[in-house]
């Protein structure tokens, strides 16, 4: 038997608790629906909640419980699958008679919620973060059978001491499984996902998120200019008429491609040190981009003296973010040369940038007629190749030129195509 502290509350036919359970006693009280023992036999109809992914949360949500000192978890909804008759709600006000109108009226929704130990209770929204804590207590003994083991898994190790963590928790009456499956379906289609440039701005654990963010901050390469922001960190877009260089989402790619070598992890930040470091890197990336590439200067001149720069956008293929994640690829092939990013970027000036230039269709344009830029990791890396052999071909291994053949030839549809000629 167990009592907890709860309000009552109710939502268009929906009676419902808000409570607060300590993780340890939630952990074993509350399961997943794949547990029941009917589980296996229910129609696609009778089942109220969707498989877990069991990577997800091995990989992502027990790290974050586990080490990270500000986690926080909103609430879980916990479906009262059998036994809601025997649970029993007190109200203060019915315990404490004669109690002041105005302590009497809220009084009558906050009480004690007696649950006897014969109900079933099942994680109906929130059986990835019940998962996540089950395990961060009980390290692999808390995976659920049936989970393929896997080296990440049995690597898993218990921390007891989450079991004192509180987390609230909304518990709803089992009254059928239509209106159970319809709660869990809204809740979730309703729900909507924060977007890359909102997760770029507001994480504070991500190496790329934070170096993307004090890039565009006061003093810094792409800081706002006479108060027009160089980067977009509303849209993952730039139209015609953006005064804009950049995206905010293009700005994070490139530091991830930059930075790939030292495989930092997006979801811890690393020493104070390394941070700096790899900061440097990228700011000088930017900052000898935006001092030496001819159509980054003209670009800013523009923004100072407030001219527009639609004309430019519109003919080069540099004022364009994908262009800038493919010039990403060539700082990293140069550094792997050991070349420096200033030489490189000297004979970035002697490039074609025109949309009308035909050895980007295919590459980087679809055509020259709608100007459509070609998107995807792939051909971002791809691009990145054509541009390293342009400026430093000779540079390049024999397999890297070769990959850069392949590409030549697929955009063309010719595989006798010839390699373009260097700068």
């Amino acid at each position: 038997m167990a009592t907890i502290g709860c309000i009552r509350a109710r939502m268009g036919n929906t009676p419902y608790y808000l409570a607060k359970m300590p993780v340890g006693q939630l952990i074993d009280n509350v399961g997943i629906a794949k547990e029941l023992p009917e589980w296996p036999d229910m129609s696609a109809d009778e089942k109220m909640q969707r498989e877990f992914d069991i990577r997800r949360v091995v990989e992502e949500m027990v790290p974050y419980v586990v080490e990270d000192p500000d986690r926080f978890f909103g609430s879980l909804i916990i479906d009262i699958y059998s036994g809601y008759e025997d649970i029993v709600f007190e109200s203060v006000a019915e315990a404490i008679p004669g109690l002041p109108a105005a302590y009497r009226m809220p009084m009558r929704d906050m009480g004690f919620l007696t649950l006897p130990g014969k109900e079933r209770l099942i994680a109906l929204d929130g059986q990835h973060r019940l998962l996540a804590l089950r395990i961060g207590i009980k390290g692999f003994m808390g995976v659920p059978a049936g989970v393929k083991m896997t080296p990440a898994i049995n690597k898993l190790e218990p921390h007891p001491e989450l079991a004192n963590e509180e987390i609230s928790v909304i518990l709803v009456e089992h009254t059928d499984t239509k209106k159970i499956r319809k709660i869990f379906n809204k809740i979730n289609k309703y729900a909507k996902q924060t977007s890359r440039g909102d997760n770029i701005i507001t994480s504070d654990d991500d190496i790329f998120a934070v170096i993307s963010r004090r890039l565009i901050s006061e003093g810094e390469p792409l800081a706002p200019i006479n108060g027009i922001e160089l980067v977009n960190w509303k849209s993952n877009t730039l139209s015609l008429r953006s005064k804009q260089l950049t995206t905010l989402s293009a700005l994070y790619t490139i530091a991830d491609t930059l930075l790939k070598d030292k495989k930092f992890s997006a979801k811890a930040l690393p020493r104070e040190d390394e941070i700096e470091s790899a900061y440097r890197e990228v700011s000088d990336f930017w900052g000898i981009l935006l001092k030496n590439l001819e159509t980054f200067q003209e670009y800013i001149w523009l923004t100072q003296n407030g001219r527009t720069i639609s004309i430019m956008r519109d003919s080069n293929l540099l004022c364009k973010p994908i262009t800038q994640m493919a010039l990403a690829h060539v700082a990293r092939m140069a550094k792997s040369k050991e070349l420096p990013w200033l030489s490189i970027v000297e004979k970035l000036n002697q490039v074609d940038w025109s949309f009308d230039n035909e050895l980007w269709y295919n590459i980087l344009v679809i055509g020259s007629a709608n100007k459509k830029m070609i998107t995807g990791k792939e051909s971002v890396r791809g691009a990145g190749m054509v541009i390293s052999y342009l400026v430093m071909g000779d540079e390049m291994a024999k397999a890297e030129i070769e990959d850069v053949r392949t590409i030549i030839r697929n955009a063309r549809n010719n595989p006798k195509e010839p390699l373009p000629k260097r700068v």
